[in-house]
């Protein structure tokens, strides 16, 4: 199984899945459907279902095209209320990123609150994987995963603090690297092979170090951050050498 950024930023994300059969599933798709085309190289008919976290247009800008096309698309924040879906070879089951008593933490423009849904993703030549990303917290703990796709936007040493109103727009609704460290540290298994820290903030975040200290929680696992092109082999936990 393939892993790959297309395109990663508040400019647009978009991710997909490969497997060695070549059934692809996309992860968010952000930015325009002619991109996407273009970063599978232009092989569209393998494409087996997008998956959409939230409706936000650089997650969500191609979402028509692909149902124009007839290729099924699973967003929950629309109301599909379905726990598990089968899209290919690929099990996906989505979980609301919510605060513990039911609030959303993600915001639209106006101040109103945005749903957003993570995934938990199976496939018999990766394990278990999860795509989260556009978040203050995660409620919830999760069993044997082997792979995770975090969006990880900010440090909270490097916002400028002076501007209240920009500040306040970084920690709503996203993820500080201190906050998925303690994320990836309460959900480690033995079996976790790979962490992909994905929708970085150019001007909040520092690749460097938060591949450090992600490393720290991670116990060995390969710690990487998404860059557009950039792709990783994800393997069955039975073929992990560790």
């Amino acid at each position: 199984m393939k892993l790959k950024c297309i395109a990663t930023g508040s400019t647009g994300n978009c991710y997909n899945l490969t497997s060695n059969s070549g059934e692809t599933l996309i992860l968010d798709c952000g930015i325009p459907i002619k991109e996407i085309k273009k970063g599978l190289d232009w092989n569209i008919k393998d494409v087996v279902g997008v998956l959409c976290t939230h409706k936000h247009l650089d997650h969500s800008k191609s979402v028509k095209d692909f149902e124009t096309m007839g290729i099924p698309v699973f967003a929950p924040y629309l109301g599909d209320s379905r726990k598990s879906m089968n899209m290919g070879e690929f099990t996906v089951k989505p979980f609301d990123l919510t605060t513990i008593d039911g609030s959303w933490t993600h915001t639209n423009a106006n101040g109103e609150p945005c749903p957003i849904f993570g995934f938990l993703i199976t496939h018999k030549e990766m394990g278990r994987m999860l795509y989260i990303t556009d978040c203050e917290l995660i409620k919830w703990r999760f069993k044997d995963i082997n792979h995770i796709l975090l969006g990880v936007n900010y440090d909270k040493d490097l916002i400028d603090r002076d501007n209240t109103g920009k500040a306040n727009h970084v920690f709503r609704g996203h993820l500080s690297i201190d906050t998925a460290c303690d994320f990836v540290k309460a959900n480690h298994s033995d079996s976790l092979q790979n962490v992909i820290m994905c929708h970085l903030s150019s001007e909040n975040s520092d690749r460097d170090s938060f591949i450090e200290k992600m490393k720290k929680v991670a116990c060995g696992a390969n710690v990487d951050v998404a860059e557009a092109g950039k792709s990783w082999d994800l393997k069955n936990p039975s073929e992990c050498p560790f």
